[in-house]
């Protein structure tokens, strides 16, 4: 048996992992292993903005998931598994959320802990470097960058005027005073370049060597001993151990709960089922799962408008050409460039809703599916009810775990999705769209009554990858961390990523869980001291 050892190790090199490397290599001496299941990001369709698509559609850089059947239909269920996660293949939109969201997460912790949206808004300012906004909520000299888009394809544009029709506002800053209206879409892209967690703040310190990055090694466990952790057990045939003074699990909602219960760490009940040995029944550890469920409104339209042709074929050929030749054009995008919150019930309440207007007629990873152009409205509830789980399938830590996002599992929910169908089908009648939208696909004319648009969303129903939540923080004795996210029953053990939401941000969770993964990483700098 092998045994390295170092100060501290961080088990996941994704969004948050690269934020805790980072900030750990820059206020501490310690000896600092970032362990990766994944590869290193050199796939050069990671660095091409438009080249996510790709990624996705070809399942490389991802955890092949699977949940258990939603309303009959086992979904596909990807997190990243490459330097970076999914920061490294995501659709780089960067959204903050609400003030509410971070006064739930606040009430979680009380007075044990700080995070408020007063607490984590200097965060976000401090990562930023912003191409266009520099004021009370934006920062310009952080490592993260963060543009508008260069251009706004025509398709987008009528979309823009179709809502402030419907009678929503113009907002150009959806993270400023207030998230409700249509609004270009904020995109982590610099230079025409994707701007991951690791270009953000990791690169130098893997170049400088005070970060040492082992990839290609998945974690079984975390070595506890005396209810301390003291390391970790990889699932190499050799058997090899890590030896550290601190460990940090920054593997994600799925891996995190995973490997804490392969540690012995979860629901007594459930670890005994396996022949797991008990060290902390801990029995939320994998439950609280929280995701923003999507279901996509698509038509076609009329023309040779939005991205249909330059995303397939001799159409993308010629985008790529064109974006290494001028660092313009589709490729040099995410190829969604608007998008709007807002709640269809009150447009002066807090947004229910997201939605992108997605210039495509796309599946799930915004691949095209056909020649005709056309439109995709993704509709996402942003505060969704419903609470599923991450659960083992066996005591075999190579298996793949059971998951549940439980979509659209709560009344309240599918009352939230309807709303949203009836509302963009209103917004596609606006005279900006109404002439040049051809026919609706999806639902389709004939899906007409709320019983209807309902039972068309229980199977329409896909996910946004925003799992949170399944390792809660909180004051209250079956939260799996505290206040400064340390893991009950065990020293010297942290989660530190988007498991530890209590509830979900109301929108895209990576610029979230990169704010959190410095917020807390300062606290545990602070307690090493």
């Amino acid at each position: 048996m092998s045994q390295r050892a170092y100060d501290i190790v961080i088990v996941g090199a994704g969004a948050a992992g690269c934020v805790v490397a980072s900030y750990l290599a820059e206020h501490t001496d310690a000896s600092i292993a970032l362990i990766e299941a994944g590869d290193t990001d050199r796939d050069p369709f990671i660095h091409i903005p438009g080249g996510f698509a790709k990624i996705l559609a070809q399942d490389r850089h991802v955890w092949k998931y699977e949940t258990v059947p939603q309303h009959g239909i086992k979904l596909a269920y990807r997190s990243g598994k490459v330097l970076g996660g999914g920061s490294s293949i995501n659709a780089m939109a960067y959204v903050r959320g609400q003030v509410r969201d971070y006064a739930a997460w606040q009430d979680a912790v009380g007075e044990t802990g700080k995070w408020s949206y007063s607490d984590l808004l200097p965060v976000f300012m401090t990562q930023e470097n912003n191409d266009t906004f520099h004021d009370e909520f934006h920062g310009i000299d952080g490592g993260l960058a963060v543009q508008l888009p260069k251009g706004i394809n025509e398709l987008n544009q009528y979309c823009l005027k179709a809502f402030q029709e419907y009678g929503l506002p113009y907002n150009p800053d959806y993270n400023g005073k207030t998230q409700i209206g249509v609004s270009p879409v904020q995109s982590t892209v610099g230079n025409q370049r994707r701007c991951s967690a690791v270009d953000a703040y990791l690169r130098p310190h893997l170049a400088s060597g005070r970060v040492t990055l082992l990839t290609g090694k998945t974690v079984a466990r975390i070595l506890i001993r005396n209810n301390r952790a003291v390391g970790v057990e990889l699932m190499d045939k050799a058997l090899e151990r890590i030896a550290a003074e601190e460990v940090v699990l920054s593997a994600g909602s799925v891996h995190s709960p995973k490997i804490l219960m392969h540690s012995g760490v979860g629901s007594a009940e459930q670890l005994r089922e396996h022949g797991i040995a008990v060290i902390v029944d801990s029995p939320e550890v994998g439950e609280n799962l929280q995701d923003h469920p999507m279901v996509p409104v698509r038509a076609y339209v009329k023309g040779d408008l939005g991205y249909q042709a330059a995303a397939q074929g001799l159409g993308s050929v010629k985008a790529g050409l064109r974006y290494f030749v001028t660092k313009d054009g589709p490729a040099a995008g995410n190829g969604i460039e608007t998008v709007s919150h807002w709640n269809p019930s009150d447009f002066t309440a807090e947004p229910t809703i997201q939605c992108y207007h997605a210039p495509i007629i796309a599946n799930q990873e915004l691949s095209p599916t056909g020649d005709r152009s056309g439109i995709t409205f993704e509709l996402v509830v942003l505060q969704p009810k419903s609470r599923g789980w991450v659960r083992l399938a066996d005591s075999d830590p190579t298996s793949m775990p059971l998951i549940n996002p439980n979509f659209i599992g709560e009344e309240e929910d599918l009352r939230a999705v309807v709303g949203s169908v009836r509302a963009i089908r209103k917004v596609m009648a606006q005279e900006s769209l109404a002439p040049i939208i051809e026919a609706e696909i999806e639902p389709g004319p004939s899906i007409q009554s709320d019983t209807e648009i309902g039972a068309w969303a229980k199977q329409a129903v896909t996910t946004m990858w925003h799992p949170v939540g399944t390792c809660r923080m909180g004051q209250d004795p079956r939260a799996v961390v505290d206040a400064r996210l340390r893991v009950r029953g065990v020293d010297r053990l942290r989660v530190i990523d988007a498991s530890i939401m209590p509830n979900i941000t109301s929108g895209n969770t990576n610029a979230p869980t990169q704010a959190l993964a410095r917020h807390a990483t300062a606290m545990l700098v602070e307690d090493l001291a």
